[in-house]
């Protein structure tokens, strides 16, 4: 851990008693000066911390954001190796992709509260409000790229099972949607980096919608807000990262088979009347969804035919 959150952690222990600077640099081993600098850097973070006279410093305040030493804290699963970010960035897929790149192991992961140039699946623009987590893993699973389609549907059911620890009683829109009702909570996104035979990376990267904003921008969207009044960022950010080790330790293990009735207990789409088309906008399959298969495929029935889509855009028929 760095001095910054040693200093951030001493002072979360002192409490309302507060830790002077002399002390602080005693017991960590640095300056006082180094310690004036580190208190600066949470300032402008946003940690309120008061310096008191007699008592010194003392931490009165937190930021509602999910920067890594709120949400290590939170965390149950010991898959997580790294925390980077947590406040506004670019791409939080950006970021994972460049620490992947520099050698970071598997269970690192980039965070973020705001996105400027976030983007969803088929080259799609995803808005990135205040007020919501956005998070990237790197993931290096020993498997052949032909096996990761469904590593989205796991990825997605993570995030699912993840906020049922809130309290939370999200669904699944195949391939990569998470839903709250009828709207929008949660989307992922995968970009996988591969040779012929083996996965070099994969880049799971996750929107989670987690505090209504006064005037929202996106349409058809639901908040985790709205089972969970009162839920912080730094929280949800540990609810969803637990449960995406958890599945994504199970999807290695055993595939997606050994999700499937994890999933299909969670799924939204059984039963209805749907088309699915390919990126161009050719329909391939259409008709009532009965589930999907071990391979994490959408079974569609029309008639006395059943098709098995492997990938594509789902929209309900009327």
């Amino acid at each position: 851990m760095t001095t910054r959150g040693d200093v951030l952690d001493a002072l979360r222990r002192a409490g309302a008693a507060g830790l002077s600077g002399e002390t602080l640099a005693a017991c960590l081993g640095v300056s006082r000066v180094a310690v004036s600098k580190h208190v600066s850097a949470l300032r402008k973070l946003g940690y309120e911390i008061d310096a008191v006279p007699g008592r010194g410093y003392i931490l009165v305040g937190t930021p509602d954001l999910p920067l890594p030493a709120e949400v290590r804290p939170q965390l149950r699963s010991s898959f997580w190796m790294r925390l980077e970010g947590g406040g506004e960035t670019g791409s939080t897929n950006d970021d994972a992709r460049t620490l992947a790149v520099a050698g970071a192991p598997e269970g690192t992961a980039a965070l973020a509260s705001r996105q400027t140039a976030g983007r969803g699946r088929l080259g799609r623009t995803w808005v990135s409000e205040t007020g919501g987590v956005y998070l990237s893993a790197v993931l290096r699973p020993a498997v052949e790229p032909a096996d990761i389609a469904s590593l989205a549907l796991a990825v997605a059911l993570g995030v699912v099972l993840g906020l049922e620890r809130l309290g939370v009683s999200a669904r699944l829109k195949w391939p990569n949607d998470v839903l709250l009702g009828d709207a929008k909570l949660a989307g992922v996104l995968l970009e996988m980096t591969a040779e012929t035979d083996r996965v070099d990376r994969v880049i799971a990267g996750v929107g989670l919608n987690v505090q209504r904003p006064p005037t929202a921008v996106a349409v058809n969207a639901a908040y985790v807000s709205d089972e969970a009044p009162g839920v912080r960022l730094a929280q949800a950010a540990a609810a969803e990262l637990d449960g995406i080790a958890d599945v994504y330790a199970r999807w290695c293990r055993g595939g997606f088979s050994a999700l499937r009735a994890d999933y299909e207990a969670r799924f939204s789409l059984a039963g209805r009347d749907v088309r699915v088309s390919d990126l161009g906008g050719t329909v391939r399959a259409q008709g009532v969804v009965l589930g999907v298969d071990d391979d994490g495929r959408l079974l569609v029935q029309d008639g006395a035919t059943v098709t098995p889509v492997v990938a594509g855009e789902v929209t309900l028929r009327a």
